[in-house]
């Protein structure tokens, strides 16, 4: 898994919910059924701002080159949200599945937000996911969340949550194998990272 730089935030990044479910319409006009699929998860497009050749761009091209056949992982952009000193929260039990998350080890009294992107790194890998509602620790730092989208893999009791700095992390998809160059020795790179699982 490559690692790409952080030192240089995108010009303009677009997430997006790659959704698995589906819609069941009766062809008789009865009510229509959301029906929810496990393995719903994350892409996010990223455009960088011109880089110099000689020392952002060559290391940005090395690590898209590396990862499209290693994958790669990114810290997703947080933009103007603070998530303040989170602690070291860690999965609360082994077992869990759904929509709900039990952890602990956190800050007390910690408040994940509504909205709030965090990733749990399961078995060597991090899955990105967003807090349904507004949820406080308690004095001992435990919480249960609920998060979307459901749970794709079972974390194990003590697997971490990267609240402070959360990453997606998956394949290159689409070009990033190509980038312009300018007569200004500037490059121009853009890439879209799709979770695995």
């Amino acid at each position: 898994m490559i690692d790409l730089p952080t030192d240089i935030g995108g010009v303009q990044a677009t997430p997006r919910l790659l959704d698995f479910g589906g819609f069941l319409e009766p062809s008789l006009g009865g009510e229509v059924q959301r029906l929810n699929r496990l393995g719903s998860r994350f892409a996010l497009s990223v455009t960088l701002p011109p880089l110099e050749s000689d020392r952002e761009g060559r290391i940005w091209v090395s690590r898209l080159l590396r990862g499209k056949t290693e994958g790669a992982r990114w810290e997703y952009p947080l933009l103007d949200f603070d998530p303040g000193n989170p602690g070291s929260f860690v999965v609360n039990g082994a077992g869990q599945a759904g929509k709900q998350l039990a952890v602990r080890g956190g800050t007390s009294r910690y408040a994940f937000k509504e909205g709030q992107p965090l990733s749990i790194f399961i078995g060597g890998r991090h899955y990105l996911h967003f807090v349904d509602s507004q949820v406080i620790a308690t004095a001992s730092g435990t919480a249960t969340i609920m998060i979307t989208p459901m749970l794709r893999v079972p974390p194990a009791d003590g697997d971490a949550l990267h609240v402070a700095r959360p990453m997606i992390e998956g394949l290159l998809m689409g070009d990033e194998t190509q980038w312009q160059i300018s007569a200004d020795r500037l490059l121009a790179i853009a890439f879209e990272i799709h979770e695995r699982r």
